[in-house]
């Protein structure tokens, strides 16, 4: 696996609003916390709205070619186990961790799908 691009953390919240209204992903209930995921080639981009706290933001992580880059998205899987295990925004970080967690056990069918070769044969 390799390990050449980190996770990408976006906090621009114009650039992160031009996102998902390009891809015609805008959210329409500003009340409640969400998250999005789109697969941009081979890039992996989630995008979390949060709005528990007094302070409403939008946050998005991408992962380069994320069925090359495992490790990445282990990488974000931790990072959002971590904001649990603080207690930020318990229930839509469990759901993108669970997300995340569901790509990497499809890892093998995201290499193929992409001509990678397999973990094993690197």
């Amino acid at each position: 696996m390799s390990n050449t691009t980190p996770v990408s953390t976006i906090h621009d919240e114009v650039s992160i609003i031009d996102f998902l209204v390009d891809n015609n992903a805008m959210i329409k209930d500003f009340a409640r916390s969400q998250f999005v995921y789109f697969f941009i080639e081979e890039d992996f981009h989630i995008v979390l709205f949060l709005a528990e706290n007094s302070k409403t933001y939008f946050v998005k992580y991408v992962v380069e070619r994320f069925a090359e880059n495992m490790n990445d998205m282990i990488t974000l899987w931790n990072r959002f186990d971590q904001q649990i295990q603080q207690g930020h925004e318990t229930r839509i970080l469990k759901l993108a961790k669970n997300k995340v967690h569901d790509l990497i056990a499809m890892s093998e069918t995201f290499r193929a799908l992409f001509n990678r070769m397999d973990f094993d044969e690197e």
